[in-house]
């Protein structure tokens, strides 16, 4: 203050440091949300996080209070990059329509293009925290106590992928937070029975999602040789961030459909049953691999073995736990997708066999001795992590992220995670195939030598083509992605005035859509 003079002086507001740490943990909370969600919800969240902060805090009556007003919304929302924030202003009985009336569409697609329920795929992504037990065992509560343990930084994210008849399971996706984690070192990954990914966060990204798409082409396609099918395939998947519209455009006998907002709960077949049924499965052969290391004379204790449990033990559970998915089970999973083409399997529920696996999970827990472990502990475990995050658990969270961001894992990777995915924008694609178009009119006009320009510009005509159907397969897309388009009939398209009209290449002024694109020349 004495160093400037009065006009140069300015006052700035302290915040107080529990407002402070409340927006740094809602701010992970948000982002670890799938779906979107709404003001209300993130105000009770808010004011839920605080009131626990100024619990815990040293002076209590001392520590401001906390509305959560709109005001201090905007400014949270600045200050956390949350600008393009998705707040959900429709009511559930919207959602609900959405939900009833989509598998509807996804029947009359499969009817139209011949699609049988090996050639129909779905594709979906859970959390685990894959060292954390039941809140009543002596390990959970001691583990704030043990050295070198905090089950913040234990987190992955697994993405399952299967078809409707059960046939083909593909190979699960692990996302974790390092690349090179040291129970890896030394290890071809190929060879773990995943596919294994790195994020900061280990979240799964847009680029990810695109790779390993990819990947999983040139497999089903194989799959599809064996069964004597044509490689003609259905995607459903639902419309997370990390799965970019571009992975609709990676091949062409792939046909992306993604599920209308807030309904994944709702239809997404892999989600009716199979994430639960993995969950528990996980649990359970956890809970056996601790009886057998815990067993017999000299055997280390139950707390030992936690403590060395690593990602690739992990990982080697989620191999068996996904071979544990029965076909019946990946099948009767789309009975509300496709109810006509499911078939009832006697004893294949995926209710009844979760309540089972779950009575077992706690026979074994106490077999370890975990005697106050009851089914309800069971339940909270397998639930999902993303929206019932507790105080504690997002202060762990945050403490892991902050710690993983100093490894040298991280480190070595730091300016690939900041690269984002290649993408063609469509207006600006639209813009350069318009310049191009106005440049090679020029030279028909202009050359004196009809036979060579006739020969260039058809030559380049045709090299463009395929730029011309990626732009005709993004408008139809773009028009079936608005929800009007799965009640309403589709009207015919109408291009601007001002496009340009090419005299070989086959793009007219006006075209109805249809599936394919109309015949060109070079065609």
């Amino acid at each position: 203050m004495t160093g400037v003079t009065t006009i140069s002086a300015k006052s700035v507001r302290i915040r107080p440091k529990e407002i402070a740490e409340m927006e740094r943990l809602l701010s992970i909370w948000i982002e670890g949300k799938k779906s979107r969600t709404t003001f209300l919800t993130i105000k009770g969240k808010a004011l839920s996080i605080y009131a626990d902060l100024k619990r815990k805090a040293p002076n209590p009556a001392e520590v401001a209070p906390f509305r959560a007003s709109c005001g201090w919304f905007s400014g949270f929302k600045h200050r956390y990059n949350f600008q393009n924030l998705q707040l959900s202003g429709e009511a559930a009985s919207a959602e609900h329509k959405a939900a009833k009336e989509f598998p509807a569409v996804i029947q009359k697609l499969i009817k139209e293009e011949g699609y049988t329920l090996d050639q129909i795929f779905n594709f979906d992504e859970t959390i685990i925290y894959y060292k954390r037990l039941p809140r009543r065992t002596y390990i959970s509560k001691a583990e704030k106590h043990a050295p070198g343990y905090k089950s913040s930084k234990d987190r992955l994210t697994v993405m399952f992928g299967a078809n409707a008849s059960g046939d083909l399971k593909l190979k699960p996706v692990v996302v974790y937070r390092s690349d090179n984690p040291r129970a890896l070192k030394g290890i071809v990954k190929a060879s773990l029975g995943v596919h294994y990914r790195y994020s900061k966060k280990g979240k799964m990204t847009a680029q990810i999602c695109i790779d390993i798409f990819a990947e999983f082409f040139p497999v089903i396609e194989y799959y599809c040789k064996k069964k004597n099918l044509a490689f003609k395939i259905l995607i459903i998947i639902d419309n997370a961030p990390s799965h970019p519209p571009t992975i609709a455009e990676l091949n062409p006998k792939v046909k992306f459909v993604f599920l209308p907002q807030e309904t994944t709960s709702l239809i997404q077949p892999l989600n009716l049953g199979v994430m639960a049924l993995f969950k528990a499965y996980y649990l359970r052969r956890t809970l056996k691999m601790l009886i057998a290391a815990t067993g017999g004379e000299n055997a280390e204790t139950a707390l030992e073995f936690w403590k060395r449990f690593n990602i690739k033990m992990a990982i080697d559970i989620i191999v068996e736990a996904w071979n544990d998915v029965t076909e019946e089970c990946l099948h009767h999973v789309w009975k509300k997708m496709l109810p006509n083409l499911i078939q009832d399997f006697e004893g294949v529920e995926p209710a009844e066999q979760l309540k089972k696996i779950k009575a077992n999970c706690v026979d074994l827990a106490k077999q370890v001795g975990f005697e106050e472990v009851e089914d309800e502990d069971i339940d909270e475990l397998l639930e999902p992590h993303s929206s019932d995050l507790s105080t504690e658990d997002l202060q762990q969270l945050a403490d892991g992220q902050a710690e993983a961001e100093d490894e040298e894992d991280d480190d070595d990777d730091s300016e690939s995670q900041k690269a984002t995915p290649r993408q063609l924008d469509t207006s600006q694609l639209s813009g350069v195939l318009s310049v191009i178009e106005k440049q090679l009119q020029w030279l028909e006009d202009n050359d004196y030598n009809a036979e060579r320009s006739r020969i260039v510009v058809h030559g380049i005509r045709t090299n463009l083509e395929p730029y011309r159907q990626l732009l005709y397969e993004r408008r139809r897309l773009a028009k079936q992605q608005k929800l009007d388009i799965y009640f309403k009939l589709v009207r015919k398209r109408h291009l601007e005035d001002n496009e340009p009209h090419p005299s070989t290449s086959g793009v007219t002024t006006s075209r109805p859509v249809s599936d394919k694109p109309s015949s060109t020349t070079s065609q």
